[in-house]
């Protein structure tokens, strides 16, 4: 088990310019001071903020500033591996954990872990049902504990799952000094649960808000024998270029999609 230490503060000059020289940006987004000093200052944040408003450099400006590794939960293996390309190019000692690297790729992050070497670590929550992975964790200094997606902790979330459950635990089993929870969708209830399951102050929950001026939504009710002809309609009435379209049923995803291609659609 660590020992762990109380909070040290940075002077408002050292986030300044880690934020300017390790990441080239002049400015802050809304929001992302507020939890930057919540961390380095008392201990534990909640950043609600809509995709795109900056969460991860609310873990990676103080990843920087604080003795020890930083490890980041996340779900998702390609934004893993997105993140850890854009911090080994700012020359900062990123890596990852999950189920796509060979064995000895694994060996050497954990080699890496052990010396001290990585500053952020990124893991999949299915991760921490490895007892050795836990193990080594624990004998490594957590700076931070960062979990993204964290409205998957709550039943009341739109995307609970069972493993994320565990991570509030975990945290505390490993000696994680500080703790970053971090979602774009939270309603109040789900902002409860999280805080009250991390030991985050409810004061240092920073919501921004889920608007994105840049995103519209519009309807258009057609019946179900329509459907088809109006999807084909509507894609050739647009310009050339990439699109989603959603069915619930894998047959019916099979079906429009030869319908598509019939129609000479790609």
């Amino acid at each position: 088990m660590n020992t762990t230490t109380a909070p040290r503060a940075h002077p408002a000059a050292d986030v300044d310019r880690v934020l300017r020289e390790r990441f080239g940006l002049d400015a802050f987004r809304p929001g992302q001071r507020r939890v930057i000093d919540a961390l380095l200052g008392s201990g534990g944040a909640l950043a609600v903020f809509p995709t795109g408003g900056g969460k991860s450099l609310c873990y990676q400006v103080p990843a920087l500033l604080l003795e020890g590794v930083t490890v980041v939960v996340s779900p998702l293996i390609a934004l893993m591996k997105d993140q850890i390309d854009f911090l080994r190019g700012r020359g900062i000692d990123a890596a990852r954990l999950d189920s796509s690297l060979s064995g000895e790729e694994a060996r050497s992050v954990e080699r890496r872990l052990r010396s001290g070497e990585l500053r952020l670590l990124y893991v999949a929550p299915e991760r921490f049902n490895n007892e050795r992975f836990l193990e080594q964790l624990g004998r490594a200094r957590i700076a931070l504990f960062a979990v993204d997606e964290a409205h998957c902790i709550s039943e009341w979330g739109h995307n609970f799952r069972p493993d994320y459950l565990k991570l509030a635990e975990t945290a505390r089993a490993v000696g994680a000094e500080r703790v970053l929870a971090l979602t774009a969708t939270a309603t109040p209830p789900v902002v409860e649960d999280i805080c009250a399951s991390f030991g985050i102050p409810r004061d240092n929950a920073v919501v921004t808000g889920f608007h994105r001026p840049n995103l519209f939504l519009s309807t258009l009710p057609t019946a179900a024998r329509g459907r088809d002809a109006v999807l084909l309609e509507r894609i050739r009435s647009r310009p050339p270029g990439s699109g989603i379209v959603y069915v619930t049923l894998q047959r019916t995803a099979e079906r429009v999609a030869q319908a598509l291609a019939d129609a000479g659609l790609p």
